[in-house]
């Protein structure tokens, strides 16, 4: 039951969009930069690009226990 209610598609967007962003962060004024502030420079974009989206564990529980019940009549 939680595979198919928690299923995460395989979707290959993210590795790409993480390998473009390699080339947008390191270009020939940057390439002098360590690799653990090319790593900063990336996160802190991620967290300025991040939707600022609440999260409602109430309306997930709930949903599962309504997914429950109805797995419970069949």
């Amino acid at each position: 039951m939680a595979r198919d209610i928690l299923a995460v598609p395989v979707s290959t967007v993210a590795s790409e969009a993480a390998f473009s962003t390699g080339g947008r962060v390191l270009d020939a004024f940057r390439s002098s930069l360590s690799p653990k502030i090319v790593q900063a420079i990336i996160c802190a974009q991620d967290w300025i690009r991040k939707d600022s989206k609440p999260i409602s564990i109430e309306e997930d529980l709930s949903e599962i226990e309504m997914f429950e019940q109805e797995l419970t009549k069949l």
